[in-house]
């Protein structure tokens, strides 16, 4: 498993973390929690040792499951912890804010079902509309508290990132979202973490599971799944982004890759990128989602992008 240093954290971070927006989330239609508590540990097995959790999946329940999984664990084995704040903690109704007060408070509420005196990555879920000195000032207290050992943000801006900057507080990481098919933070946001010597960790890089390639062309999703209701898991749209999954499945298989290894190799080439967040839901997908941090070639890279591009197209007219 490669592994990276995360900005200016002194983290050695695998490439491939753990994302909890499932396990005990709800966000895919129902979970067992033992089969989240299996995926963490199988997760773990195979080398990955940090995992990426947000107070507002599943209301708490995430990080409850989370901090379940840890505690079972030798203390040799245990992994790294990443959280967030800045929506609040029910599921249903986020709220973006993050006061000095609400930082703090969402910190304590974290730690405690986590089950852990410290976080190792405390990071503001999405901008907020408090004053960006404001956030980074409560941050900075915790860090000095013992509380958190390192800061980031998600969702930020280049504007956003260099407002923070300019308030002195350190920024380990910013998490924007990136895939091959949804690649706008490679021209901006991943240039200037690389400029600045902060972490970027990536998460949907496998397009909410679509990346997987093992979806039929049939493939529907239950009313709980919130991808039911997102217009690119349904109709004509759909059927073109299966097109492209197999197109990209040729040039996987040409190496000997799968569809998933070879997306998360092509991410990984990118300038500014320390490492991608990857879902599992069981112990099977636990022992996968390891062996997706893979090299690829600047020629396998060029084929995917240019079929990904193939698809922006198309999809601008439907």
């Amino acid at each position: 498993m490669q592994r990276r240093v995360l900005g200016s954290s002194g983290f050695e971070i695998s490439t491939i973390g753990l994302g909890t927006w499932a396990i005990g989330g709800h966000m895919w239609g129902g979970q067992d929690d033992e089969n989240s508590v299996a995926a963490i540990h199988a997760a773990i097995d195979h080398g990955i040792n940090w995992i990426d959790t947000a107070p507002i999946y599943g209301s708490g329940h995430s990080e409850e499951v989370v901090g379940r999984a840890v505690k079972q664990l030798p203390a040799s084995k245990r992994p790294l912890l990443f959280t967030k704040f800045g929506l609040g903690v029910d599921s249903a109704s986020p709220n973006r804010s993050a006061t000095a007060a609400e930082v703090g408070a969402e910190c304590e509420a974290s730690l405690r079902r986590l089950g852990v005196d410290h976080v190792d990555l405390y990071q503001l879920h999405w901008p907020a509309p408090q004053p960006i000195a404001e956030t980074a000032s409560a941050c900075a207290a915790l860090l000095k508290a013992g509380k958190i050992r390192a800061i980031g943000v998600s969702n930020f801006s280049v504007a956003q990132l260099e407002e923070w900057r300019a308030t002195g507080v350190p920024l380990h990481s910013d998490q924007p979202p990136f895939s091959i098919l949804r690649p706008a933070a490679k021209l901006d946001v991943l240039p200037w973490c690389a400029a600045h010597d902060v972490g970027a960790i990536s998460y949907s890089p496998l397009f909410r599971g679509l990346l997987f390639g093992t979806w039929p062309k049939d493939k529907t999703f239950p009313a709980d799944d919130a991808r039911s209701t997102h217009k690119d898991y349904a109709g004509a749209r759909f059927q073109r982004h299966l097109q492209a999954v197999e197109a990209i499945r040729s040039v996987a298989a040409a190496s000997g890759l799968s569809v998933p290894q070879l997306c998360v190799g092509v991410l990984l080439r990118a300038r500014g990128l320390t490492a991608v967040i990857a879902g599992a839901r069981n112990a099977r997908q636990g022992g996968v989602i390891s062996g997706l941090g893979v090299s690829v070639t600047g020629e396998q890279a060029g084929a995917v992008w240019k079929i990904a591009e193939a698809l922006a197209k198309d999809l601008e007219g439907m």
